[in-house]
């Protein structure tokens, strides 16, 4: 008698001895032949990443107030701060990708989750404006690898058909979720309820950021070939709907002058898109202390709000687009028609909230401006894949460079604007840039191929 090997064309002989052993290995074979779910684990990996990126990202907007009042910072001041990061995290976009692309993102996610947690305890011990400075450009620089390889994480490990939703999961819902909960975990709880100055509430939130480190690299492997916990059904599950690629092809970038306007386009949109963000990244916590006068345990539950909104707009948005997709079959309507949309509604909802006097309908309102906002997050991020293929990391990087780079320009912006004008004029400003952001959505195919595979075939190249 002899077994035919389930993962090899060999013959293996079995004699009388083993015989029952090997009907009954046979048998657990087609037992046991449903996919693994160990892309499920990666998934909590990836979400646990965004959430704590974001908790320390926002962090420094959380202890603004505190900060400025101590250290005796303007509010331009704050702004050249707030911009500092988005330029070192602009800069280091494109060589997170790829580093990503060369070393895993088994290596780049744990060790530059070390540093930023480092960093982000720094703000309570240094002082001054210049020795602020230099850390906030060492905390962009170390935080800009993460979602270069987060979605290198996602391309390798879920299958085509849900990738988008996965992504809302791991880039919106749990991104923004990491930054509603910062000003709960560190002005309600840590500042308000636990009574620990604003600087001990950074290294606590610092703590869990080394922890999460390790545990990302026990668990976590670069592909699901390389996990011991994956079956051959569980990666054949993850590569279905993917075009093969062809052997020994290199990917190319195609420079042709189509693909230039649409990526202008897109980059446009990146970085109007991130510019307006801003406003809730580093400055709603300092609006509802200066002008609404709460305390940080109020503060700190209403400014989470609108990132709420966000959070739960990037999970019903990465599920719109792949129904969209699906219904339209028409990929470019899908994703233009969910990101249009959702900034003009953002900027009906910004300016309308300034009829409220109540901070806490204030808050209200602008859950709903940052759900209609953020619901595009996923249709940003499913762009990114469609048009990056196998260099989804370095367009990740290239086009996000672009969009830090909006923040770098609001930073300074904001900052003047708002010591110069006030609160009102702020907000209309931004619901302006809104407006521009729904333009340039409107012109973005994700159906044009930035980067492909060239054919083995001379006679396709």
């Amino acid at each position: 008698m002899v077994v035919r090997s389930a993962r090899s064309e060999h013959l293996v002989p079995v004699s009388p001895s083993n015989r029952a052993f090997a009907m009954t290995d046979s048998s657990n074979r087609l037992t046991d032949s449903r996919p693994t779910n160990t892309r499920w684990l990666i998934f909590a990996l990836a979400c646990a990443a965004s959430f704590i990126n974001y908790v320390h990202r926002y962090s420094w907007g959380v202890v603004k107030p505190y900060l400025q009042k101590e250290y005796g910072l303007l509010d331009s001041d704050v702004g050249w701060l707030d911009a500092a990061f988005n330029l070192t995290y602009a800069a280091g976009q494109f060589p997170g990708g790829l580093a990503g692309d060369i070393f895993g993102p088994r290596t780049l996610i744990p060790t530059v989750a070390v540093l930023w947690s480092l960093v982000v305890a720094a703000p309570g011990v240094v002082s001054g404006f210049w020795r602020l400075y230099v850390v906030r450009l060492v905390f962009g620089a170390v935080q800009a690898p993460a979602y270069p390889n987060l979605g290198k994480v996602t391309k390798s490990w879920f299958p085509i058909s849900i990738r988008t939703s996965v992504q809302g999961m791991v880039a919106s819902f749990s991104g923004r979720a990491g930054a509603a909960s910062a000003s709960v975990i560190i002005a309600t709880l840590l500042i308000g309820y636990w009574k620990l100055s604003w600087q001990s509430a950074l290294w606590v939130v610092a703590a869990g950021g080394v922890i999460f480190a390790v545990v990302f690299w026990l668990l976590f492997r670069n592909s699901p070939a390389e996990h011991p916990w994956t079956n051959e059904e569980e990666q054949e599950l993850i590569e279905k709907g993917e075009a093969p690629p062809t052997e020994h092809a290199a990917a190319r970038f195609d420079w042709s002058p189509a693909n230039v306007r649409n990526i202008l386009f897109f980059l446009a949109a990146s970085f109007c898109s991130t510019f307006a963000d801003n406003l809730f990244v580093f400055w709603i916590p300092a609006y509802l202390v200066d002008e609404k006068g709460f305390g940080p345990i109020e503060m700190g539950l209403f400014a989470s709000l609108p990132l709420w909104g966000g959070a739960i707009g990037g999970l019903c948005g990465g599920v719109l687009n792949d129904v969209l997709i699906r219904v339209t079959g028409n990929r470019r309507l899908a994703r233009s028609l969910v990101a249009s949309v959702g900034k003009l509604i953002a900027a009906v909802l910004i300016v309308a909230s300034l009829g409220a006097e109540d901070g806490r309908i204030v808050m209200v309102i602008l859950f709903c401006c940052k759900f209609f906002s953020d619901w595009s997050q996923p249709t940003w991020w499913g762009t990114v894949t469609d048009i990056g293929g196998p260099a989804a990391g370095r367009v990740f990087g290239m086009v996000n460079t672009i969009g830090s780079a909006g923040a770098f320009a609001a930073g300074p912006a904001m900052g003047y604007i708002k010591q110069l004008y006030g609160w009102e004029s702020l907000f209309c400003f931004v619901g302006g840039i809104y407006v521009l952001t729904a333009i340039w959505w409107s012109c973005v195919n994700c159906t044009q191929k930035l980067v492909a595979i060239p054919s083995d075939d001379p006679a396709e190249s």
